[in-house]
């Protein structure tokens, strides 16, 4: 995959997790919106872009690694 094709689907989920901002995202719930738009979802891939998301700054990582999840970063967060 190229980087623009990559930018361009976390663009795209960072988008949809600003419509939802106060929901808690998974892996699984990434994997669920990827069915939705045609894509065939791979899980790793959506905890990748999760993970990358929340080291730019726009998520928070909540929980142990078994049961993690992510919220929008909000002002009071320190965004």
């Amino acid at each position: 995959m190229t980087d623009s094709a990559r930018e361009a689907r976390l663009a795209q989920l960072l988008a949809t997790i600003r419509t939802h901002p106060d929901e808690r995202w998974t892996s699984g719930r990434v994997q669920d919106l990827r069915r939705l738009t045609g894509e065939a979802p791979c899980r790793t891939t959506a905890r990748r872009d999760l993970i990358e998301l929340a080291a730019r700054g726009h998520l928070a990582q909540h929980g142990p690694d078994d049961n993690r999840f992510y919220t929008l970063k909000t002002r009071k967060d320190g965004a």
